[in-house]
């Protein structure tokens, strides 16, 4: 899952050729300077990618796991969306309409790199509801299906997809992300966010609402799991400390999209 020196050092390179700005430029009120700043830091530490604020928990979790096998990718896709308002990886073409572009996030909410990288494609991919502000909490969500397709797109092999919104998956499915995860696949899990706070990680929940990345194989010993992912800007290990029985996980498991990355 993770990007050898080589790709990183041609991502840098990538970010120190930035090209002029054209007049007209497609997100006026976004410093270039908090774009080449943001694109170094994320490519040095894909974890430095957050989603703040907003619901963008499905294209962050897309978007952490190409910084982490071809970070070149994701500085292009941002450049060219910077400078020209639209970028293409694979057949994965995203064009954000004029609201997502003009607006000026927040940086207390969320990082203007993440604003370009996150919203675009979630604005592109929507049909109806514009994402122009961090605030736009039903625009800004994906559904299930979505981090499966992106992956398709750009170019992943054997895309696997188990996941729902409302109905809990088990054991099953715990083991067969298990299992991608020791075949060197990358995969997201479709969760509800009760499972990242240990006050809360034991009840039951009613619906997905949240994404995250599994960052390594879980310990699952005796039917008790743990495991750590990648959400909101930080690996965050599930429960902090000792585990959860596979039943108390599955009350906020609804499922996972899984991959496996090419190098070409």
């Amino acid at each position: 899952m993770f990007a050898g020196e080589m790709r990183k050092t041609y991502a840098l390179s990538l970010i120190e050729k930035f090209p002029p700005l054209p007049k007209g430029r497609p997100f006026p009120r976004i410093d270039l300077a908090d774009i080449v700043t943001g694109l170094h830091d994320r490519v040095l530490d894909p974890t430095k990618q957050n989603q703040g604020a907003a619901a963008l928990c499905c294209p962050a979790a897309f978007f952490y796991c190409v910084l982490n096998y071809k970070p070149e990718l994701y500085v292009q896709y941002v450049i060219d969306l910077f400078t020209t308002g639209k970028a293409r990886i694979g057949s994965l073409e995203v064009k954000p309409g004029m609201g997502c572009r003009v607006y000026l996030p927040p940086p207390d909410k969320i990082p203007a790199v993440d604003w370009v990288a996150l919203a675009s494609l979630r604005d592109s991919d929507n049909m109806i509801m514009d994402v122009s502000s961090v605030d736009d909490d039903v625009a800004a969500r994906s559904r299930p299906g979505e981090v499966a397709k992106w992956f398709r797109e750009i170019g992943y092999k054997d895309v696997r997809d188990d996941s729902n919104f409302y109905f809990c998956k088990g054991r099953k499915e715990i083991e067969a992300f298990d299992r991608d995860m020791r075949f060197n696949r990358d995969v997201c899990l479709f969760v509800n966010d009760n499972m990242l706070d240990d006050h809360t990680n034991k009840l039951k929940s009613t619906f997905m609402n949240h994404c995250v990345v599994v960052d390594e194989p879980p310990e699952i010993k005796r039917d008790r799991i743990s495991l750590s992912v990648y959400s909101w800007g930080e690996l965050q290990r599930i429960p902090s400390v000792g585990t959860l029985s596979l039943e108390e996980f599955s009350r906020n498991f609804y499922g996972y999209a899984s991959g496996t990355p090419t190098f070409k």
